[in-house]
């Protein structure tokens, strides 16, 4: 395999080989401390998949050190191929010439090439001499330094937005061979941080971690607006220089109106941004870290992380800023030929296309017209004819977009029965010709409104005396001309990419149908996650696909993987504790009945006590803390009634105390903390524990850690299949069907597709206890449905090879308490 510096230069000068310097197949890493054996197996196969420019899919359950191997796996080769290009420039070798010609013209040719060849390398490396040295700089700089520098008007302008480029575009400069690394949330950023610390690579290394202006603006008087729109508006107010006006706005400019300026931001001076930068790769530092040292150097964390991006050697960012390509250009990120590890990495077709949907509010809609209106009345005598011409074109489309719902709402009337349907879904051909938009240059609008900052412009029209502002979902029109934009650009996808949903809302305000809501919207679904995945796998040398449950792999392949010719590597551990550490039950029959909590089962009579009947069992048996997870809020209220009203409740809680999650998850974290808190205490009172209830997919079951006491059992009552009737998992299911082959066993991608957004939500769930190799803990399944094998196979392994399944309510109480009396 050559490396990146062997291709360029044999493609550069043919006649030029450099000599083999591939990196051999490692086994032995440096590691803090003596690593498991899965451990090892892991770091050698990721090593491998990045040499080999593979694709790479890794499930390795929490608790096995998953986040260490990656990191000393992948570092362990980012040095090799360091030590591998700086070899490459020292050492050329010479091969003979195979033309034709005499060999004093070769030999004159070859000399020729071989001084430019000297040439290069030797101005590659004061390049890099110099970044160093400007790094090194930077850093004494800003450590001498306790206040801002003047800014400098040209370097301001390296550092600004401009209409070629956004607002996180730093220009040209030197880079390096990267890994970048996201998962989910900022949280799990930081954990990974940690880990980087642990790590035998903490003090040979350059980090910096992205965020949003949430976590790493530091200016009180953005912070205060806590709207992401908003504080982002403002940050770029703050932070706006007078500069020449291109070709699309200059007109305009003269006619906005007249507002107070505001005063600049006193944390963003380019210097000292730029010197902060080189400071944050000076060391490992999470965002905390960040936020204190920008506020106590009065120098911006927000921007000294992007500017941090050019020289270092890991990158952490968050999915929504790596997946979408105009959030990767607006960061200048380069994905050619460095290494992206996607972690946490389970639900990436969900997120990417979350992430390329588009919503608008029909009040959203109706406030930017009215400030469009506005602005063109007020500045199109200046204005040239064809920008008129296209800022009228924008007004008309966005009140095509307004008046849409009146339109559907007429047509269905007009049908023969008419009826009236909450929620229409169209294909993008078919909504186009809806609403008149298939005539419109589209691209053309796009790129004005983007050019000429429109959104900005119209912010000052806003004369309205009765307007609400509580009742705009964005909060500002220049957010929602900005998701107009968005729309816009959607409906130039091809017909199959995506769906649009209509939801034409309720008179009442109150929720309505399946995929609807009270308030009328239009919403852009895409339903085609591999196009926007495939640039990453086009460009970088390597994808890493990471999680602890990534099961089922097939549907990763399938559905991002399908068209690319590149080799993918499966990797699957087991779990690091020993077998009698865990205790897997599928639970098919309570006390009285089957056990079926599928939404009919549900109905029967009887079937939600069972639920009190065993919870009241096994809470006699098992220490600590329980976790019962649901398949929905619903079940969950429905659950609560019934044990409420049958007194089987006031049972339980005489045996552990009881805590149940919110549905409007606000006050998550209060609850966790008065649930743990309870745990805690349990051994040094008369209380036995805590038991918290859930949901699956909700915030407790991801991303929470029930280690030790705190998870003791984890019971899972049904399946969380989605409604099956919900139009946007319809199309889904009928675009799969359409595009994908039917499994060996004939069930359709459609079906296939249904049954593993469930199984995700369960192995989430199941997957928040047992998180290190001495804890333990009993998983208990409830629904007859656990024990057949289409379900059972979509467990993760570890799990699977273990199950018990149990036909009676005594044989799995027995079990548990034999389970926890070997442990004491």
């Amino acid at each position: 395999c050559c490396t990146s510096t062997t291709l360029l230069y044999t493609e550069l000068y043919p006649f030029l080989m450099i000599k083999s310097l591939a990196i051999g197949r490692m086994a032995h890493f440096p590691f803090p401390f003596k690593p498991y054996s899965v451990q090892e197996d892991f770091m050698k196969t990721l090593y491998n998949t990045i040499q080999d420019r593979q694709i790479g899919i890794f499930e390795s359950p929490t608790g096995t050190g998953k986040s260490l191997s990656i990191i000393c796996s992948a570092l362990k080769w980012l040095k090799d191929n360091q030590a591998v290009q700086e070899q490459a420039l020292l050492e050329p070798t010479i091969t003979e010439s195979e033309t034709d010609l005499p060999d004093w013209v070769n030999d004159q040719f070859r000399e020729q090439k071989v001084r430019q060849l000297h040439h290069d390398k030797a101005e590659k490396l004061r390049k890099e001499s110099r970044r160093k040295e400007r790094i090194l700089k930077g850093r004494k700089r800003f450590k001498k330094s306790g206040s801002a520098e003047k800014e400098n008007t040209e370097e301001t302008a390296r550092y600004s937005s401009s209409a070629s480029s956004s607002e996180g575009d730093t220009g040209p400069e030197e880079t390096c061979t990267k890994i970048f690394y996201c998962s989910r949330t900022h949280s799990q950023l930081s954990q990974f941080i940690h880990e980087i610390g642990k790590s035998p690579y903490a003090h040979d290394i350059r980090v910096t971690v992205l965020g949003s202006r949430n976590n790493l603006c530091i200016n009180e008087t953005v912070t205060k607006l806590r709207s992401n729109p908003l504080m982002n508006e403002r940050c770029l107010e703050l932070r706006k220089t007078k500069k020449k006006s291109n070709k699309v706005d200059e007109e305009e400019d003269e006619e906005e109106p007249k507002r107070k300026p505001a005063a600049r931001c006193p944390y963003y001076a380019v210097n000292r941004v730029r010197d902060f930068a080189a400071y944050i790769t000076s060391d490992i530092r999470d965002i905390e870290n960040l936020v204190a040292e920008g506020a106590a150097s009065r120098s911006c964390p927000y921007y000294g992380t992007r500017a941090a991006v050019p020289q270092a050697e890991i990158v952490l960012l968050p999915y929504t800023m790596l997946l979408h390509k105009e959030q990767r250009k607006s960061l200048g990120i380069n994905l050619r030929d460095n290494v992206v590890i996607i972690d946490e990495a389970h639900n990436i077709i969900e997120t990417i296309n979350d992430i390329h949907s588009v919503t608008l509010y029909k009040r959203d809609i109706d406030v930017t017209l009215k400030k469009l209106q506005m602005y063109l009345r007020s500045v199109k005598a200046k204005l040239k004819p064809i920008n008129l011409l296209t800022c009228k074109q924008i007004v008309h489309c966005v009140q095509i977009l307004s008046r849409v719902f009146a339109v559907i709402r007429k047509q269905d009337q007009e049908t023969p029965d008419g009826q009236h349907r909450e929620t229409r879904l169209f294909t993008i051909g078919e909504f186009q010709a809806q609403s008149d938009l298939g005539d419109v240059n589209l691209f053309n609008l796009i790129r004005y409104i983007r050019e000429s900052h429109l959104s900005n412009k119209i912010q000052g029209y806003d004369h309205s005396p009765n307007t609400d502002a509580s009742s705009v979902t964005i909060h500002t029109a220049r957010a929602i001309l900005s998701e107009i934009a968005g729309f816009f650009h959607c409906l130039t996808n091809a017909d199959s990419a995506g769906r649009i949903l209509v939801s034409l809302g309720t008179t009442d305000g109150t929720t309505c149908g399946a995929g609807g809501t009270g308030v009328p919207m239009i919403r852009y679904m895409s339903l085609n996650s591999e196009d926007p995945f495939m640039p990453l796998l086009r460009q970088c040398r390597s994808v890493i696909l990471a999680g602890g449950t990534m099961e089922p792999i097939g549907e990763v392949r399938q559905q991002l993987l399908m068209s690319s010719n590149r080799d993918v590597t499966v990797f699957s551990c087991g779990h690091v504790i020993p077998p009698q550490n865990m205790l897997p039950i599928a639970l098919s029959h309570g006390k009285k009945m089957e056990l079926d909590f599928s939404f009919e089962g549900r109905k029967k009579g009887g079937m939600l006590e069972e639920v009190g009947e065993i919870l009241l069992e096994v809470a006699k048996v098992t220490p600590g803390g329980m976790v019962c997870f649901f398949p929905s809020y619903q079940c969950l209220t429905e659950c609560r009634a019934v044990l409420t009203r049958t007194k089987l409740l006031d049972q339980l809680s005489r045996i552990k105390t009881l805590f149940f999650d919110d549905p409007d998850r606000k006050n998550g974290d209060g609850i966790l903390g008065c649930y743990t808190a309870c745990v805690e205490r349990a051994n040094s009172t008369t209380n036995t524990g805590a038991v918290l209830f859930s949901v699956l997919g909700g915030r407790m079951s991801e991303g929470i850690n029930f280690s030790d006491d705190l998870g003791r059992a984890v019971v899972v009552v049904g399946l969380p299949f989605a409604n099956p009737s919900d139009p946007v998992l319809q199309e889904k299911m009928r675009y799969l069907n359409k595009n994908l082959k039917c499994t060996e066993s004939g069930r359709t991608p459609g079906q296939t597709y249904y049954e593993n957004s469930c199984m995700k939500s369960v192995n989430q769930g199941i997957g928040r206890a047992i998180r290190h190799i001495g804890d333990y803990a009993t998983i208990l399944l409830l629904d007859r449905r656990y024990g057949t094998d289409r379900i059972r196979n979509k467990l993760p392994h570890w799990i699977r090879q273990h199950l018990q399944k149990k036909a009676t309510l005594e044989g799995a109480t027995e079990a548990i308490n034999m389970f926890f009396k070997a442990k004491h």
